[in-house]
């Protein structure tokens, strides 16, 4: 009919299809829910291209449809069909006649082709292919079907634009100018409830008939996708009948049609509130929720939402698998880039779960570059050190210095604090505890623990710039005075061979360069100063032990058993066993004295490494020069622990070799110096320390007074 007739309009005509192409520009919420369906629908045709019935035409020749009815009716005509089974066959072939006839039925292999047609084409419906849905109608030779499909079709005449145009060329019109009345009977025909639930979903999927349509969705995503087509339906045919004037009166659609009160929060409440188990099981799965939070917009409830999900559970790894960890950590930095993600913190929560996890897999290259994203330097440090102690901890002897230095130029080529980091790797790996236990009795030696070995090779991460040789001095410090609280004097050796033996010069070269100064920082000065005070007492330690070990262990011993012997067998030597006996007397001499002078030797280097440790210049043994920390902070407190055990236990191993070197006028000159107030180390001593240092020293002076010495 002639578009006059339809339209009140003229050159400013708008049709309906240019109008709902409008609508779609100006409202944004259709516009993304028509996004959504697309999706959805393409989504549909991935899984189902191999799943539903799409070569229908292989049940049939392709020629006319319900072929066997047709040729059943046919043969009864000519008086040639004598099965009982195709009896009660309709008696006409049009297509509304299995409807009409209700009493009557298809072919049974007709009605099996049928049901099949009608799931296929929902299904091609259900993935938005329209024209396959034809086609396929069409090649099952039920070419009325494919025009069922093509009522819904908005009216565009593209003639109504071009009237001034007074050429006679005329394009052809598109769509169904008389949508509405289809529209009415087809909402009709979704309530029969004679025809099948399979071509009553096509009709209501195509008219907006939500409650006839839901009967068809089988999972979660069906039901969004029907929701939001009849939102959609809605809107559309709302406009439509608001904004055209038409020059005939549009059918009614019933008030159930518009009292469909559709929007996206309205619909996502339907869902979780369906009494469909298997829509509320498959709705409260990660990744449609995520779908959930991402169609409403809702980010930073999407944000809160995924940072709770890394709080259940004992473990994150036992909940989440690592491709939900990976898509989260990237929905999250894709939302700080456009400016959506107003929660840094949740943001950094996700990050920092995925690089630990990142780290668990193995995956130690990809690390640096997700820390690297979080907003805080100081997170950044935090983060990537944990990263590294992750890293340590999993090998079973640690990782080599290749691997350290692999890590550390991971971190420094994406922008990271290296120097910072390694200082907090180390910090975290030789944490000792809260409180170092120490052991008062300074003459035990306890064993070196697995862990302790583990942290000693921690400090090579300090290792790998000279830069880093002050925070290497500190921590090696921090280390040893818990082993020597602990008497694990082993332990503080190992540490000693971790810190290179140009550490001190290398500090000053590194200062001078920066700065152009000589002095070291108070800081790096009191380590260093730490640092030659636990020198000196392993030292002394050492050369007591040497001086020790040759004193009671190597004295040569006369070699006159088997003269003896003879001896007692015979009262008078010969002249050749009296020459033996000499030559033994003189070996034996000349051993002795060589003994003697290496006693001697290592006796006064015993002597004066011990006094190293009694009269350490500057302020004494662990003392720092100048004060630059609170006297109740853990090294302060650390220091005086230190000095009241290993001061009084160098004054005993002193007294030790004094007495037993027979110098006992030395041994009354080591009670000058401790009674001495300058350098007051009779206060570090216990009452009972003290009563061990007298006993020695008054036998060293009863020594003295036998012997005739003056003092």
């Amino acid at each position: 009919m002639e578009s006059d007739e339809i339209w009140s309009g003229l050159d400013d005509a708008t049709s309906e299809e240019d109008l709902v192409k409008q609508l779609y520009d100006k409202n944004a919420t259709i516009r993304q829910a028509q996004l959504v369906v697309d999706w959805l629908e393409q989504r549909a045709a991935d899984v189902y291209r191999d799943a539903h019935y799409n070569q229908v035409e292989f049940f049939g020749d392709a020629v006319a449809g319900w072929e066997n009815t047709l040729h059943s009716l046919v043969s009864k005509k000519r008086g040639s069909n004598t099965d009982s089974g195709e009896q009660n066959l309709v008696t006409q072939m049009d297509p509304d006649a299995a409807n009409r006839e209700q009493s009557r039925r298809l072919h049974p292999l007709d009605k099996e082709d049928e049901m099949r047609l009608l799931r296929s084409v929902f299904a091609r419906l259900r993935c938005g292919q329209l024209d396959e849905a034809q086609q396929l109608c069409f090649r099952a030779g039920q070419p009325f079907r494919a025009a069922i499909l093509e009522g819904w079709k908005l009216f565009h005449d593209p003639n109504m634009k071009n009237r001034i145009d007074t050429s006679d060329i005329k394009e052809l019109p598109s769509g169904n100018p008389y949508r509405d009345v289809w529209k009415t009977m087809t909402w009709k025909e979704c309530d029969n409830v004679q025809l099948s639930e399979e071509e009553r979903s096509i009709l209501a999927l195509l008219c907006g008939h939500l409650k006839a349509l839901l009967p068809a969705c089988q999972s979660w995503e069906d039901h969004l996708w029907a929701h939001l087509r009849a939102m959609i339906d809605q809107c559309v045919e709302k406009e439509l009948r608001r904004c055209v004037n038409y020059r005939r009166q549009l059918q009614v659609l019933p008030d159930e049609y518009w009292n469909q009160q559709l929007t996206i929060e309205s619909i996502f409440a339907t869902l979780a509130a369906s009494r469909d188990k298997t829509v509320i099981a498959q709705g409260r799965d990660q990744y449609r929720i995520i779908q959930r939070y991402l169609i409403m917009d809702d980010v930073d409830g999407l944000l809160e939402e995924m940072s709770s999900w890394l709080n259940k559970g004992d473990s994150w790894s036992v909940h989440l698998r690592p491709h939900m960890l990976r898509l989260m950590a990237h929905l999250a930095l894709f939302f700080r880039r456009i400016g959506r993600g107003s929660c840094d913190d949740l943001i950094g929560s996700i990050l920092e779960a995925y690089v630990l996890q990142l780290v668990h897999l193995g995956r130690t290259e990809l690390a640096a570059v997700y820390v690297a994203q979080l907003p805080l330097p100081e997170d950044q440090v935090r983060l990537y050190a944990q990263c590294l102690v992750m890293v340590e901890e999993q090998q079973d002897d640690s990782c080599d210095d290749e691997e350290r230095r692999r890590l550390l130029s991971l971190a420094h080529q994406v922008g990271l604090d290296v120097n910072a980091i390694a200082k907090q790797v180390v910090m975290s790996l030789c944490d000792q505890g809260g409180k170092v236990q120490h052991v008062s009795d300074a003459s035990l030696q306890v064993a070196t623990t697995v862990e302790d070995e583990r942290r000693i090779r921690s400090l090579s991460w300090l290792l790998m710039d000279p830069s880093m040789r002050s925070q290497l001095l500190i921590q090696a410090n921090s280390l040893m005075r818990g082993y020597l609280l602990r008497r694990q004097i082993e332990g503080v050796k190992m540490t000693f061979q971790m810190i290179p033996t140009d550490t001190i010069s290398v500090l000053t070269e590194v200062w001078e360069s920066r700065t152009g100064l000589t002095e070291l920082p108070v800081e790096v000065d009191c380590a260093v100063r730490e640092y030659l005070c636990i020198r000196a007492y392993i030292d002394a330690l050492d050369a007591f032990q040497d001086w020790f070990t040759r004193f009671h262990h190597s004295k040569p011993k006369k070699t006159e058993a088997s003269i003896q012997q003879r001896a007692n067998a015979s009262t008078q030597l010969s002249f050749t066993e009296n020459l033996l006996k000499e030559q033994h007397q003189k070996q034996h001499q000349a051993e002795l004295l060589r003994w003697q002078a290496a006693v001697d030797s290592l006796t006064q280097l015993a002597i004066d490494k011990l006094y190293n440790v009694l009269l350490f210049p500057d302020g004494g043994w662990m003392v720092d020069s100048v004060a630059f920390e609170d006297e109740n902070s853990p090294r302060q407190q650390q220091h005086g622990l230190l000095r009241q055990i290993c001061i009084p236990h160098a004054a005993l191993l002193l007294c030790n070799v004094l007495t037993s070197s027979h110098r006992y006028s030395q041994c009354l000159e080591l009670a000058d110096v401790i009674a001495s107030e300058q350098q007051s180390l009779y206060k570090v001593c216990s009452a009972e320390q003290l009563a061990q240092l007298i006993k020695h020293l008054r036998q060293a002076y009863v020594r003295v007074l036998d012997s005739g010495e003056t003092s």
